[in-house]
């Protein structure tokens, strides 16, 4: 008998079916509300002015999903798990970086899954490092495939923000919400089947429990204006809006302007930023606005992407503008604008304005 019960226990798998399902809720969870932190951070963006960067301050809540999963299951590579599953979930619900997100998603979890095999056990000086780092490690994955002429003084501060954001919102914050946790004991640990210490024990005051809730209800109601307000699904296909000063507001789908498709050809000069010429093939934002039909004394075109960057134009000067299109690029509608700098060529374009 005591064989049979010792040929059990070395049988038993690495990782439970319980343990599975919490990464898979989790990262179910991080991969949609991914989604929505990138849209907060494009907004972000959009107000400072910059194209990117300024959004890296909430890079750490793209990685507290994954710490809880580490924190939680307590099992080396149960954050690179979590990691790779958030990630495709991101990817799937229509996260902003496409498949590249997946990439990152997956590196992120495994620096949590490395900090934490050094420490040995969830201190918050451990999982504030983990996040910190894991949070920077996105910036270093974009910069190797996008960010290439981008000044290396630029990737240093943004690389900082994404450092302070993860110790903030992915390693402090996670660690104070696995020990309100730990503490309320609605979690049960399999403590013979677990790589790594516990969490010191801490006091959870009615004070820390009610600001963790207002933040986390915070989100939730934000990401459920995004998810039924603004948020468009990858399946439904790119469409856009012209609104405002017009005499027939219309919502519509590029191919429905399939007759007069033009190609140019343009080089993406920004700030940051440089792609060189090519062709594009799109339809004259011109065509758009002629059957919305602008109303008289109109002077301003605005062009949003659904991530709230906003560029404003003249609407005079688009009219006469053939090689100011909209095209289709990787599953959503992209303004090239030939004659003017990188940060006009807005990109999940969704909504045109005539004022």
């Amino acid at each position: 008998m005591e064989k049979n019960d010792l040929a059990v226990t070395e049988m038993r798998p690495y990782m439970s079916n319980r343990n599975l399902l919490v990464i898979a809720v989790l990262s179910g969870i991080g991969g949609v509300m991914s989604t929505y932190i990138g849209y907060l951070a494009n907004l972000f963006n959009s107000m400072l002015g910059v194209p990117f960067g300024a959004g890296q301050f909430l890079s750490g809540l793209h990685v507290l999903w994954i710490i809880l999963a580490a924190g939680l299951v307590k099992k080396t590579g149960a954050a690179s798990i979590a990691g790779l599953l958030k990630g495709c979930i991101e990817f799937f619900t229509g996260g902003t970086h496409g498949i590249t997100i997946i990439v990152v998603s997956l590196v992120q979890g495994i620096i949590v899954d490395l900090v934490l095999v050094v420490f040995r056990r969830y201190t918050l000086t451990g999982l504030s490092l983990a996040g910190g780092l894991a949070a920077v490690s996105n910036v270093l994955v974009f910069q190797l495939l996008y960010f290439s002429g981008v000044a290396w003084g630029y990737i240093a501060f943004i690389a900082f923000l994404a450092f302070v954001s993860g110790i903030v919102f992915a390693g402090a914050f996670g660690c104070h919400v696995l020990n309100i946790i730990t503490g309320a004991k609605v979690f049960h640990y399999d403590h013979q089947n677990e790589d790594l210490s516990s969490p010191a024990p801490a006091r959870n005051s009615r004070l820390k429990i009610t600001v963790t809730g207002i933040i986390f209800l915070f989100f939730i109601g934000g990401a459920g204006y995004y998810f039924t307000q603004v948020y468009i699904p990858p399946w439904s296909g790119p469409k856009c809006a012209v609104e405002g000063a017009v005499e027939h507001p219309l919502e519509f789908c590029l191919p429905d302007f399939d007759e007069q498709k033009t190609t140019i050809r343009a080089e993406l000069k920004g700030l940051y930023t440089h792609v060189d010429e090519k062709e594009y093939t799109g339809v004259p934002v011109s065509k758009i606005l002629e059957k919305a039909g602008p109303r008289a004394g109109s002077t301003v075109l605005k062009v949003s992407g659904y991530d709230g960057y906003t560029i404003e134009f003249a609407l005079d000067k688009v009219m006469a503008d053939d090689r100011f299109i909209l095209i289709e690029e990787e599953g959503m509608l992209r303004l090239v604008a030939a004659n003017y700098e990188g940060s006009c060529w807005v990109r999940q374009v969704n909504m045109m304005v005539i004022e």
